[in-house]
């Protein structure tokens, strides 16, 4: 038996800039796992599909209580780091966008205790992006520093404005056999 249960499925629609996945993190689980495939955007602007998490009222924490740090491996230049804090939302945590077109990222992500309103909402994640024959990947952790109950998560353009083109995000709950 499988240790991942899908919890949920959302499709992005091409032209939305912002998409909130509710009711996805709940006490069943205390590790979870998203996985994005095909996230794209419209045209050649570049959009960095950044990360929100939801409290259980239902509001999105766009406080300047996440920090994060990670590394951009691209093909065509040297790595980089970020590990910039107190921002207001997981910067670049579905992928790097590029303004080139046509462009694709897929992702995959562990959220650590999302539910407890007792400890910070932790995730690790790693992305890779291909655009017009340029490769990228990156790699970082992140926290909300915020003891909240969380259930749910956004994804949302750098900017608030630039719109997707397309994409799935799944959650599932992670089963921890003892």
């Amino acid at each position: 038996m499988s240790n991942l249960r899908l919890i949920n499925e959302t499709s992005i629609t091409s032209g939305v800039s912002t998409v909130n996945i509710e009711n996805v993190f709940s006490a069943d689980f205390d590790i979870y796992k998203i996985v994005t495939n095909d996230l794209s955007t419209v045209g050649t602007d570049q959009t960095d599909p950044n990360l929100r998490f939801i409290n259980s009222s239902g509001s999105v924490i766009s406080a300047s209580n996440y920090d994060y740090a990670h590394q951009i491996m691209r093909t065509d230049s040297g790595f980089t780091e970020q590990r910039p804090t107190n921002e207001a939302q997981l910067y670049r945590f579905f992928g790097e966008g590029v303004d080139q077109s046509p462009e694709s990222a897929s992702q995959v992500s562990y959220i650590f205790n999302p539910f407890s309103s007792s400890t910070y909402t932790f995730a690790i994640y790693s992305s890779m992006v291909a655009a017009a024959g340029l490769k990228l990947g990156m790699k970082g952790i992140g926290v909300l520093k915020q003891k909240a109950s969380i259930t749910g998560f956004q994804v949302i353009d750098a900017n608030g404005s630039r719109p997707f083109a397309g994409g799935t995000v799944r959650t599932y709950g992670l089963r921890v056999d003892s």
